[in-house]
């Protein structure tokens, strides 16, 4: 007899999350360069509930900036124990529910990310498994067919240098920088509930190789790569300069349209108080300062119509000082 321990649909859609906007002002007093070295993550303990999970919920976004050198994001994992599908057997008949028992699960891939991004997963270091024919190692349940499973934990860290970080800034489905993650699992089952279905699928089989049997399973997230799930998503703003946040001061709305652009751009920014003069400036990827003016603005709104003639194609960063803060935003000439 197979005890189940834990039953969750597998009826899963990746949802993008809500845009989270995020301002960045700068001070050059408040120089931090970040070094991040890739090593093996450790999952979170905050999970609740059951069934397969992602955590956190929202990535802390990257910040790319000149000087802030590789940077990695973490998300952990939860395990299923077994989980219910709805088989159609013959189409038009009601559907076969079968309950699968799951003992093992691997990372197949990630699907959304930046270009030049990496990943590997804590399971990766766990040399007992065959590491040649999944480089990702293997998460592995507690207890047994006879006993049950015991659901386990583990995670997945992305990496970058700062030159791939820089690059995915301005990027993403909207050109905002935001990356909605689908993460694909794969689970080997090692048992079924009714038993018969193992004289197809056999037993100890992995979801992404059950051939025909993936076209009756009737959800579009269980695919030759495993199962889909929504991931967090992957947020990357460019500071430009390494320096920490801070309040926006003086400054309002600060934003240029288009971005990117070919030619001109108009940089509009709102002004609290008066002041008697504002640097303007704009930096390469380098750091490097390719225009810089001095401009006399007035409280409330103001527009600068910037032309990119000469500059050669890329990210750029650009600044407004008023003597006390330091603004950055980026803009992406094509």
């Amino acid at each position: 007899m197979v005890k189940k321990r834990i039953v969750e649909k597998v009826y899963i859609r990746v949802i993008t999350k809500e845009p989270f906007m995020k301002t960045i002002s700068l001070s050059f007093a408040l120089l931090l360069v970040a070094a991040f070295s890739m090593a093996q993550c450790t999952p979170t303990t905050g999970f609740t509930g059951w069934g397969m999970d992602l955590l956190p919920a929202e990535l802390a976004p990257v910040e790319s900036c000149f000087g802030c050198g590789s940077q990695e994001r973490v998300i952990s994992i939860r395990t299923l124990v077994d989980t219910v599908l709805s088989v159609e057997v013959v189409p038009g008949n009601p559907p076969l529910i079968v309950t699968v028992f799951a003992d093992r699960f691997r990372l197949d891939s990630i699907g959304g990310l930046p270009v030049g991004l990496s990943y590997t997963t804590d399971a990766a270091y766990d040399t007992t498994y065959d590491a040649v024919l999944n480089p990702f190692g293997y998460w592995v349940n507690g207890g047994d067919t006879t006993n049950g499973f015991i659901a386990t934990t583990g995670c997945i860290t992305i990496s970058g240098s700062e030159e791939d970080w820089a690059a995915a800034v301005g990027g993403g489905p909207n050109n905002d920088g935001e990356y909605p993650l689908g993460i694909y699992i794969d689970v080997r089952a090692a048992n079924y509930d009714p038993p018969a279905l193992a004289n197809t699928a056999g037993y100890n089989t992995w979801i992404s190789e059950m051939g025909v049997l993936l076209d009756v399973f009737a959800d579009p997230n269980i695919t030759t790569n495993g199962i889909q799930y929504a991931g967090p998503t992957l947020i990357v703003t460019g500071s430009g300069l390494g320096i920490a946040n801070g309040a926006n001061g003086n400054f309002g709305v600060v934003k240029n349209q288009p971005n990117p652009f070919t030619g001109n751009t108009v940089i509009s920014f709102e002004l609290k108080e008066n002041v008697a003069s504002l640097q303007f400036a704009v930096y390469d990827v380098l750091g490097a300062i390719v225009h810089s003016e001095k401009l006399n603005p007035t409280v409330g709104n103001n527009r600068i119509n910037y032309s990119s003639n000469g500059l050669p194609t890329g990210i750029y960063v650009y600044t407004l000082s008023d003597g006390n803060t330091i603004v950055t935003r980026k803009m992406n000439v094509q």
